[in-house]
């Protein structure tokens, strides 16, 4: 279904550059960041390259902007869903049903939006080319998510990093599964159920 255009009364620059972002994470999750053209973009949102590009200022900048929103909001959905959990988590005693809640809440962000998530499994798959303007983003963005799960499972299991592997990738994977069947299972469901096999010891809930 295309796109409606922006009405073109008079908007505050903010609210304008939040529809462009919002119009750029559906673009490129479509498309890929090589798939799409500057021009493309500011056609869907009824403006002007000129008036993008003063938003942005290039294709790549407008990249930057896209995964920092990503960032942005998963850390905001994280933080709502899993509240004090997200705390008690990271420390060294945590609890084994705060790490559950936190994990839980990074699958209930991708499910709450799919296309974010979708955006997110696209330009991943192409920044596995070195010359990815994103390229860097994403390895930096897996270490710090490895030694986060790492910090939080070692309580719980014998080999923290392996753990930490293995937990990233079933979220991951669950989500490219998720996306490719048009969502037609439910995520996070299909995570609680999971993770009880990957953390036995956590009491996940199972799928109904």
């Amino acid at each position: 279904m295309s796109e409606k255009p922006f009405r073109r009364a008079r908007t505050d620059p903010e609210v304008r550059r939040a529809q462009i972002l919002d119009a750029a994470i559906r673009i490129v999750g479509e498309h890929g960041y090589h798939g799409f053209t500057v021009q493309e973009l500011a056609k869907r949102c009824g403006i002007t390259n000129g008036a993008l590009l003063y938003y942005f200022g290039s294709k790549e900048q407008l990249l930057v902007a896209v995964l920092e929103e990503h960032d942005l909001r998963m850390s905001q959905t994280v933080v709502a869903e899993a509240g004090g959990a997200a705390v008690e988590a990271q420390r060294s005693d945590s609890s084994r049903a705060a790490v559950l809640e936190l994990l839980q809440a990074i699958v209930v962000r991708a499910a709450a939006d799919p296309a974010l998530t979708r955006l997110y499994a696209v330009l991943q798959q192409e920044a596995l080319d070195p010359a990815h303007p994103a390229h860097a983003y994403f390895e930096r963005r897996e270490q710090l998510v490895l030694e986060t799960f790492a910090l939080i499972v070692a309580p719980h299991v014998a080999d923290p990093p392996a753990a930490a592997r293995e937990l990233f990738a079933m979220i991951e994977g669950l989500e490219q599964r998720w996306l490719r069947a048009r969502q037609a299972f439910n995520l996070v469901a299909a995570w609680d159920h999971a993770v009880a096999k990957l953390l036995p010891a956590c009491g996940a809930s199972q799928p109904d």
